[in-house]
């Protein structure tokens, strides 16, 4: 790692925080949850006082 790189991490207590994280979005197991999630929303909606809350 050179030293620009070490710049652009963040130290957070004992946590680094680093903007070179891999995407996870196109992984089997998380389009499976997000194919779940989806049908179970359109079966059952989304829950009222969840809605009132946002608005």
């Amino acid at each position: 790692m050179n030293y620009n790189e070490r710049k652009k991490q963040k130290k957070l207590g004992n946590t680094t925080i680093s903007d070179k994280i891999r995407d996870y979005g196109n992984e089997p197991f998380f389009i499976k949850k997000a194919k779940e999630s989806k049908e179970f929303l359109e079966k059952h909606g989304f829950p009222k006082e969840l809605l009132e809350k946002s608005k």
